[in-house]
């Protein structure tokens, strides 16, 4: 769902879910002559860097970077967070829509602007 919805935000005049259905029904996928994407899209992870009870969260207004297009934050306060090592432990996803650099640059500051304040708990083992 949400990739086909970024992949027909990038290419004009290309309709992702139509031709989603039409592949499932046997149609050959008709692609516009022009494909050719014209921004970038990006889903960035949002990490947290410790282990704990999640007392606050800094940084996590998604909206204001230029890119956004949605987001979704997985935590609130009082959960248990730890330290990112795999899709499921992630804090936050993040969708941008724009050029290349300025996607890169948002993704960046989306990484780096949140902060997760907590109670700490013993640091993971190797």
């Amino acid at each position: 769902g949400r990739k086909a919805i970024m992949a027909g935000a990038t290419v004009p005049g290309w309709k992702p879910f139509d031709a989603m259905v039409d592949a499932h029904c046997g149609v050959p996928v008709r692609v516009p002559a022009g494909f050719t994407p014209s921004k970038v899209a990006l889903q960035v992870y949002v990490p947290s860097t410790k282990n704990g009870k999640l007392v606050s969260v800094e940084g996590n207004d998604f909206d204001r970077l230029n890119t956004h297009d949605s987001s979704i934050m997985l935590v609130k306060a009082g959960d248990h967070v730890k330290r990112a090592r795999d899709l499921m432990s992630f804090c936050a996803y993040v969708w941008l829509i724009g050029s290349k650099e300025d996607v890169e640059a948002d993704a960046k500051k989306a990484r780096d602007e949140f902060v997760v304040n907590v109670e700490e708990e013993e640091p993971d083992s190797p």
